[in-house]
Formats: C-alpha cells, sequence, structure tokens
C-alpha cells in the first residue's frame, strides 16, 4: 500500500508542475498582451532552451526557467525581458524576474541574458542588492562586453496573485524602465 500511495505523490507533483506550467503561460500571454504593439517577442513562441533528451543528462530533463525576451522597432539595442525560474543552485522559490537591457553588441545577444545578470554575472555596482523585493538593480560588468546597462528587478512568483498583482508588481514598473 505504501508503494501504491508514493507512486501517486510521484504523478501529483508532476500534475502541479504542469498546472504551474499553465499558469505561467497565462502570466507570459498577459503580459505579451500588455506590451503590445510597442514591444513584440523577439524568439516568437520559444519560452525555453538548453533542455536535455539526453539519456547522460537526467539534470535537465525538466526546466529550470523560462524566458520571453521583447524589442521594438524604435531602437534594436534595447530589449525587456522577463524570466520566471523554477528551481536552481540560488533559487529557494520560483522567482519572477525582469528587465530592460541596454545592448552594445547585439549579435551577441542571448537567451538568457536577465537570467545570467540576475543569478550568475558579476555586477561592479556593489551597492546593487539582489532581492526579491521588486527593487530595481543597475547592472553594470567589465566582463560581459556585449551589455551596456541593464536595470533589473525581481518577485518572489507566489507574490503574483491575480491580474492587479501582475500588472503592478512586473507590467508597469518593466514599461516604465
Amino acid at each position: 500500500m505504501e508503494n501504491i500511495e508514493k507512486g501517486h505523490q510521484i504523478t501529483d507533483a508532476f500534475g502541479y508542475i504542469q498546472q504551474v506550467f499553465n499558469e505561467c503561460q497565462r502570466l507570459f500571454l498577459k503580459i505579451d498582451n500588455q506590451m503590445a504593439p510597442e514591444w513584440s517577442t523577439s524568439y516568437g513562441n520559444t519560452i525555453t532552451r538548453d533542455v536535455s533528451k539526453s539519456l547522460q543528462d537526467p539534470n535537465r530533463w525538466i526546466i529550470e526557467a523560462i524566458f520571453r525576451v521583447y524589442g521594438n522597432n524604435k531602437d534594436n539595442q534595447i530589449n525587456k525581458a522577463i524570466t520566471i525560474s523554477f528551481w536552481g543552485d540560488d533559487i529557494d522559490q520560483p522567482v519572477i524576474t525582469a528587465g530592460k537591457i541596454i545592448y552594445s553588441d547585439l549579435s551577441k545577444r542571448g537567451h538568457w541574458d536577465l537570467w545570467n545578470i540576475w543569478f550568475f554575472w558579476r555586477d561592479i555596482n556593489e551597492n546593487n542588492n539582489y532581492e526579491l523585493d521588486g527593487k530595481i538593480n543597475t547592472f553594470m560588468s567589465e566582463e560581459v562586453k556585449h551589455i551596456q546597462e541593464a536595470q533589473v528587478f525581481s518577485v518572489p512568483l507566489i507574490n503574483i496573485t491575480d491580474d492587479e498583482a501582475l500588472i503592478e508588481k512586473i507590467i508597469k514598473p518593466l514599461k516604465e524602465l
């Protein structure tokens, strides 16, 4: 009987993950609609990369994060982006990160630039405090030459409880950048 219950728990966990993915899809569609027509998606319907289908790489079978990157016709060097990070070394809860990236070399733009800014790349501004509080950090790096500057902020995904929270905590600050 115990094995059957564990099997149900595993199935329930995957069902819950699928529910979270469906809710994230709805968030992204709402954000897409709010960003349009000035900002359009740069990668079409693509929302993730670098997931493995290899038997030898099971740690990458489930996505770690998803992204949306927006561009406009006025200035190709500027993108606005959003990532939702579900798990990882520095993540103890799902996180939604948003920001504006000004590129010095657009040819080196990457799908994960916003994610790397928040979680990985070193910022020369030591006063920045990369906390999940919605405060905007201005990122600059001597190592990351293709990005001139970025403004980024992040909140726990669970704080986005309804459309009003999405607009006030993510969309409105992102559009104002």
